[in-house]
């Protein structure tokens, strides 16, 4: 008995180290492929764009560039879990004549005679893995003589998350469906027979169906219905007979179980219960807003005087002038609608004209003026959706900062970073900070100390309608405040 128990632990490091070990191997090799590729594209570079970024209070050694794509979007959601499960067992084969096992009644008189708990790895939000270490007992039915004996078993399985495959998030996201299925090994303990050496080593194959209850981020209820096919029988269930090898020595085991599931990691949401924001997928279905759009003909969401039905920007800011398709008057599009446009240059006058004359000399801009134009956020960097390249146009509002900088040496200036609405929180701190970083790295590199910049990391700007394009455009930016 000593030298099964060995084995049986034996068995259950080898397979967790396997899992380790080959989850380690996959990540290795990602990291492998990300650094060949940063190293080709480092190689890319010319010598200018190595220079380490300064930051203050931090130095961040990285490669300077002007135009980045953003990083791929981090799996933002947790992959373990362990489940604890407790129910009842139903002995099906193979039993010795005369034997036979309880069959609980599930309501009137359940018998708890099966325990099993399960550490569970998802790789990604429909495929897993997990190991399994269960327990069940078999005691003699009314009208068979008594026996007790145990089975301990262990499993290595495939997970199937069915509820993410068919997108249940569409009509719930409180009920889940799973189902795993895998090789396992079992040995059956019959301390109380002389047929065989009391116990027998069994190989098996196990599946199942799992429902799942969420009760919070971090617990879900479940019932289990499984099916444990043992494949290499020596002895009876009730361990009383051995079996034939020239015959069948299969048997057949279901279990039932109630328990609970819980959820680790630092992330929000689990993989089970984690799906996309299907309204960022819609940015891309130009098809599908266009369907949506004439579901609600001839509404006036925008209020700009053209029937949603014909208007190809339903989302223009209130009170300005739009064409006969609802788009905003943009003479020179340069992505500003032409009286908001008018409105800032007529007030602060025009800021690459600005740029010019501070350039060429012109004194005609007080210090206050540049000041007041640039805390009031109309010196500003704008950003394409997910993006941190700087856009052509607004490289003006960068050198207008450097030339107010330049002309005032004391001045120290905060680079403040924003994201629109859309996508994760986390990920938006995080789209925000990059940009932020890219125009300091420009002013850094343009001759400003980087010790008189400040950065500052503001994430998601929610003072805007967030089903307006327009609007959003707006506030995906780089704005800037000077002392």
């Amino acid at each position: 008995m000593n030298l099964l128990k060995k084995y049986f632990v034996f068995f259950f490091v080898l397979l967790f180290t396997s899992s380790i070990a080959q989850e380690k191997k996959e990540t290795d090799k990602k990291e492998g492929d990300k650094k060949n590729t940063e190293k080709k594209e480092g190689e890319k570079r010319d010598s200018e764009k190595r220079d380490s970024v300064y930051i203050p209070n931090k130095v961040v050694t990285r490669t300077v560039s002007d135009t980045v794509h953003p990083k791929d979007r981090e799996k933002n959601y947790n992959r373990w879990s362990v489940n604890l499960n407790v129910g009842t067992n139903i002995g099906i084969r193979p039993f010795t004549t005369g034997y036979y096992a309880t069959t609980p009644n599930y309501f009137v008189k359940p018998e708890f005679n099966h325990v099993d708990f399960n550490v569970r790895h998802m790789f990604n939000t429909k495929f897993g893995v997990m190991l399994d270490f269960a327990y069940d007992n078999f005691n003699a039915d009314s009208g068979s003589p008594d026996f007790s004996n145990n089975m301990y078993r262990t499993s290595f399985q495939g997970v199937l998350n069915m509820h993410r495959t068919m997108n249940w998030e569409e009509f719930t996201e409180t009920f889940g469906l799973q189902f795993h299925l895998g090789p396992g090994f079992s040995f059956l303990q019959a301390p109380g027979t002389t047929s065989f050496n009391h116990y027998d080593n069994i190989f098996s194959i196990i599946g199942g169906a799992t429902i799942l209850i969420k009760v919070s981020e971090k617990l879900a209820f479940n019932l289990d219905y499984t099916i444990t096919s043992n494949l290499t029988h020596h002895v009876a269930l009730d361990g009383q007979s051995k079996l034939d090898p020239s015959l069948s020595r299969s048997g057949l085991v279901y279990s039932t179980t109630l328990g609970a599931t819980f959820y680790f990691g630092k992330k929000e949401r689990h993989a089970d219960w984690y799906w996309e924001n299907l309204n960022v997928k819609d940015e891309y279905k130009d098809l599908l807003a266009r369907v949506e759009e004439l579901e609600i003909m001839m509404n006036d969401t925008d209020k700009d005087g053209v029937p949603d039905y014909l208007d190809v920007e339903n989302n223009t800011i209130g009170g300005v002038a739009v064409d006969t398709k609802g788009r905003a008057v943009d003479l020179n599009n340069n992505g500003v609608p032409d009286e908001l446009e008018r409105y800032l240059n007529n007030r602060y006058g025009d800021l690459e004209s600005t740029v010019n004359n501070l350039i060429s000399g012109d004194t005609n801009y007080s210090n206050i003026q540049m000041k007041n134009m640039i805390n009031g956020q109309y010196v500003n960097v704008f950003f394409d959706f997910d993006d941190t390249r700087i856009t052509t146009g607004t490289i003006s509002a960068i050198n207008f900062l450097i030339k107010y900088l330049n002309a005032n040496p004391d001045s120290n200036a905060e680079v403040i970073g924003y994201a629109d609405e859309y996508g994760d929180f986390d990920y938006n701190i995080n789209l925000s900070r990059r940009r932020a970083q890219r125009v300091i790295e420009m002013l850094v590199r343009s001759g400003i100390d980087p010790k008189r910049l400040k950065l500052v990391v503001k994430g998601e700007d929610a003072s805007v309608p967030k089903d307006s394009k327009l609007a959003r455009q707006l506030v995906r930016r780089v704005v800037f405040k000077v002392d």
